[in-house]
């Protein structure tokens, strides 16, 4: 896992580089959905200050940003509960990653995971009270499910294969992994409470993400060979029977999300030769481009209604924290900071 503080946003090599440091950003942090208003729909970031990377949440009657973490050591990748009541997070703090929480107002912080897992990602349950877990194994990575209440880590996975962390079905029954590295790759799903694990895809494919009304997985499959490889937003349903390339072209789609109506899937892509957002129909006959300049746009998320889209846009050198309505419009910049922004979540 790369250490965050080794981000270049300030100084991009190349256009083919971007989406790479999109996927590293974003790829570390969960979004949950509804629940109580406890976090008041407030948004939560990770900014690198004085070379060092903290956590904090943006004030909805100010507007002003609120430190929620200081300690020495990265604190990165926040992620609202789906109650909207805790964040987790990761830190350096104590040595490898560990997977932490905290109030809402950034209260009772503690160490959740066991001393000695280094967690790579994690995944919110749909009722807050399990987190799925991606964690390091040599050059192996594993996917386990963490009892919030008790600590207790339940493996899913082989410590002999590599496994990525997808998403939660809607209902909590299932989780869906990648299997990038083992006898057969492909997309996974397993219950954590039985013994059913069902393949879904075979292939070069990762990072799936389940519809919230259950129905449908989009996720990433590589296509071409080494040096010309393209990752293609793919859509299937939940046995992987049918599947549909929604954005067939040449340029890759990532840091993708469903609407909370099921309805659209958000993506970013290059294809106009910018790091621009789009959002495509589940059955791939219409897409939209919602932004457009000469800077980067990165890593869009739905609010909870599917009203308003939260994004990081790279302007003087840093990115900041924009929100737009679900048609592109009425953008807002949300926090005007000199330091760098690497991912937000409300």
């Amino acid at each position: 896992m790369v250490s965050i503080s080794t981000f270049p946003f300030r100084r991009f090599a190349s256009p083919g580089s971007i989406l790479v440091l999109i996927l590293l950003a974003v790829g570390l942090a969960a979004c949950g959905g509804g629940g109580s208003n406890a976090g008041r729909g407030e948004v939560v970031f990770t900014a690198v200050s004085e070379g060092n990377a903290d956590i904090y949440r943006v004030d909805n009657e100010s507007g002003l940003p609120v430190r929620l973490t200081s300690a020495a050591g990265e604190d990165f990748a926040p992620a609202w509960s789906p109650k909207k009541n805790m964040i987790a997070f990761l830190s350096r703090r104590n040595g490898a990653p560990a997977l932490w929480l905290m109030d809402w107002n950034g209260a009772s912080k503690r160490q959740i995971s066991d001393q000695g897992l280094e967690i790579n990602r994690f995944r919110w349950a749909p009722d807050s009270k399990s987190i799925g877990l991606e964690i390091a194994a040599g050059r192996f990575s594993w996917i386990a499910v963490l009892d919030v209440e008790s600590g207790e880590v339940e493996a899913l996975t082989s410590r002999a294969e590599t496994a990525e962390i997808g998403d939660w079905s809607p209902d909590g029954e299932w989780l869906l992994y990648a299997v990038v590295d083992g006898d057969t790759t492909g997309i996974r799903r397993r219950n954590p409470n039985g013994v059913d694990e069902i393949t879904v895809t075979t292939g070069r494919d990762t990072d799936p993400r389940w519809s919230p009304d259950g129905r449908k997985i989009a996720f990433s499959r590589t296509t071409g060979t080494a040096g010309n490889a393209t990752s293609n937003l793919v859509v299937t349903d939940q046995d992987g029977d049918k599947s549909v390339n929604v954005a067939p072209d040449d340029f890759d789609e990532a840091s993708f999300r469903w609407a909370p109506d099921s309805k659209h899937i958000m993506f970013v892509s290059e294809a106009t030769g910018n790091a621009e957002i789009y959002i495509v129909t589940p059955d791939g006959k219409d897409t939209k481009q919602l932004t457009s300049n000469r800077v980067i746009d990165a890593a869009p998320r739905w609010n909870s209604n599917g009203s308003s889209i939260l994004f990081l846009s790279e302007g003087n050198g840093s990115l900041d924290i924009y929100s737009m309505n679900k048609d592109g419009e009425q953008q807002k910049r949300m926090t005007s900071i000199s330091d760098v922004i690497l991912e937000a979540d409300w």
